[in-house]
């Protein structure tokens, strides 16, 4: 009260001086300013309000500032305000001062809103997405990636440096997100990465599948287990993503994420076992536990890397997983059982079948068909009287002894084979091996010496240059039991790798040898349904083949392989070229068939034109 009674005297004292002065004639007008109508007054205090509702919303544009542009000044916004300052080494006030608005407005010449913002990180491919003008979580995020990556403040605005770096013409672009269905050389290059660092087990083979996924999803746990910087933003999606392949493409990094020790388990041992086993030390299938056997071949690969001490650590690992990583001369050898998948099991089918013991091609798996085969064996070498015998009395498991007479003349010649043999085993080991080298067919390796037989044996001999008798004598088996025996030499070989899908041609060269002319995608029979083996005799059936077992069910030229196997285009709902079931298209490279062979049409068709009967073999495996 006090305070207001003394401003009213001062008030007064100066009213009177004002009355009190003389007034001169010669004195200009006095002009008075109008006071303003409430409605001006109203209009002025808009266009303010207007103003700083623009400048809230550059703030909040560039990242300063979130929520809703009122043109309010409050403290959020003061905050907001003061941030920009700094950045923009205005004067820190934390008010909408003219050097303030002039820095904010004069922003509109390079970047108008968020929108341009947007644009721009999408352009490079920080973020992907709609470009929506709402600078959110999403813009900052991948803001803070550019500066990240570009050596700047990570702040999630946009200041000055960053715009500068961010609109310049040699602003580096990430490369473009990978995902479910991508192909080409991008695919190819990550694929062959997360191989090489042991989170993919399939094939590399430039297409974007299930298998890829599953690694890249593998790669992403991985980076988060070793920590890598939130801002990357590393998502387990499974989609390789820009972030994604920069890391994994770098040359720089490193896989390392602990030190292993034996006996440990997880995610990370499996991993080494993979990549032990791409490099030739292991032979076992890659699992979770760090035991004896892959202790053992990763002390192999240390000493061919040529580390010293026996941790399994970081230099164990970046060794383990670099380009130039050694490669073993030969596995760490093993006992094996049934049950067992890998080379070691391979390695005795293939003995088997070069001693003419097996059929069936060698898939590298201990299963009761092979176990079948080792007691067949045993049987063999008791009534020869062999002193190996007792190495193969239980069918089940193999020790290494076993394995290493294998490699030995354990099942070389015994007898001549002819009309007079009264061995069945020793015939059918010899039509065993007419049938590996493209003489006979399977059905003819009966044990019962034929007209079928002698004609396979004439013609082995003559493409071999040995005297043609029809009879298998010494000189004749140590050929057929040979890997550099000629086989029959037909124009054409046609593999068909069902593990990855693919049907490989080979054509008949001036030297004698094959050369692979063509690969077709295909599907096989699901379930295992296409029958491995070695057929002699296809043949082109039909242009249009129906399936009367299946109604509306067609598919473009068939090529009969035996009974109802066939090659053949994928399906249509009519013979009507423009009635394809698209699905089946779709299909290629998986599983999808009964057990024919499906190819795509112009595929089908140059088997069908250019393969007559005789001239192909034909190799499923």
């Amino acid at each position: 009260m006090r305070y207001h009674i003394i401003a009213l005297v001062a008030l007064c004292a100066l009213l009177a001086l004002w009355a009190s002065a003389p007034v001169l004639a010669e004195d200009m007008p006095v002009v008075v300013d109008q006071p303003l109508t409430s409605a001006e007054v109203a209009v002025a205090e808009a266009e303010r309000a207007e103003q700083r509702r623009v400048c809230q919303q550059l703030l909040i544009d560039l990242g300063y500032l979130t929520g809703k542009a009122d043109g309010i000044i409050g403290p959020r916004s003061a905050a907001a305000l003061e941030e920009f300052q700094r950045d923009f080494r205005l004067e820190v006030t934390g008010e909408l001062d003219a050097d303030t608005e002039a820095a904010l407005l004069n922003l509109t010449e390079t970047v108008e809103n968020a929108e341009a913002l947007q644009q721009r990180l999408t352009e490079l491919r920080y973020m992907y997405g709609i470009t929506d003008g709402i600078f959110g979580e999403r813009s900052q995020a991948a803001l803070k990636l550019f500066q990240l990556l570009n050596g700047l403040e990570v702040t999630g605005k946009a200041d000055e440096d960053t715009r500068q770096k961010l609109f310049a013409e040699d602003a580096e672009a990430l490369p473009e997100q990978l995902t479910d269905g991508s192909k080409g050389e991008a695919v190819t290059a990550i694929q062959e990465k997360l191989k090489q660092l042991g989170f993919l087990t399939g094939r590399v083979d430039g297409s974007y599948g299930k298998s890829t996924t599953a690694a890249v999803k593998r790669f992403q746990q991985h980076l988060l287990e070793q920590g890598v910087d939130p801002n990357l933003d590393i998502q387990v999606s499974g989609v390789a993503t820009a972030m994604t392949q920069k890391l994994l493409l770098d040359p720089d990094y490193t896989s390392y994420v602990r030190d292993l020790a034996p006996g440990d388990t997880g995610e990370e041992v499996r991993r080494v076992e993979s990549r032990l086993n791409l490099l030739g030390y292991m032979d076992r299938s890659a699992d979770e536990t760090f035991d004896d056997y892959a202790v053992q071949a990763a002390g192999m690969f240390r000493e061919d890397a040529g580390l010293t001490g026996d941790a399994f650590d970081r230099a164990f690992i970046d060794a383990l997983f670099s380009e130039n990583a050694p490669t073993a001369t030969r596995y760490l050898p093993h006992d094996i059982l049934s049950g067992d998948e890998g080379r070691a099991v391979r390695e005795v089918e293939e003995a088997l079948v070069r001693g003419g013991m097996m059929t069936r091609t060698p898939i590298g798996k201990y299963d009761t068909v092979l176990v079948a085969v080792i007691d067949n064996l045993h049987r063999y070498l008791v009534e020869r009287g062999s002193p190996y015998a007792a190495l193969f009395a239980n069918p089940k498991s193999l020790t290494l002894e076993a394995q290493r007479a294998l490699e030995t003349d354990l099942l070389g010649y015994v007898q001549d084979v002819n009309a007079d043999c009264e061995s069945k085993d020793e015939i059918r080991r010899v039509q065993c091996r007419l049938y590996w080298q493209y003489y006979l067919q399977k059905y003819n390796v009966d044990g019962v010496f034929g007209a079928s037989t002698v004609e396979a044996l004439k013609a082995f001999q003559e493409a071999n240059g040995l005297p043609v008798t029809g009879t298998a004598d010494r000189a004749t088996q140590l050929a057929l039991l040979s890997d550099d025996s000629i086989r029959n030499p037909r124009p054409y070989r046609v593999e068909v790798d069902i593990d990855n899908q693919r049907v490989y041609v080979y054509e008949r060269n001036e030297s004698g040898g094959y050369d692979k002319t063509q690969e077709f995608v295909c599907s096989t029979g699901l379930n295992d349904a296409t029958p491995r083996g070695i057929y002699l005799d296809g043949f082109p059936a039909n242009i249009w083949h129906e399936f009367g077992q299946f109604s509306n069910t067609w598919a473009r030229y068939s090529y009969e392989i035996e009974g109802n196997i066939m090659f053949h285009s994928v399906l249509f709902s009519e013979p009507d070229a423009g009635k394809m079931y698209v699905d089946t298209k779709q299909m290629l490279g998986q599983k999808a068939s009964h057990g024919c062979i499906r190819l795509a049409v112009e595929d089908a068709k140059w088997i069908f034109e250019n393969c007559k009967k005789g001239t192909l073999v034909i190799v499923i495996y």
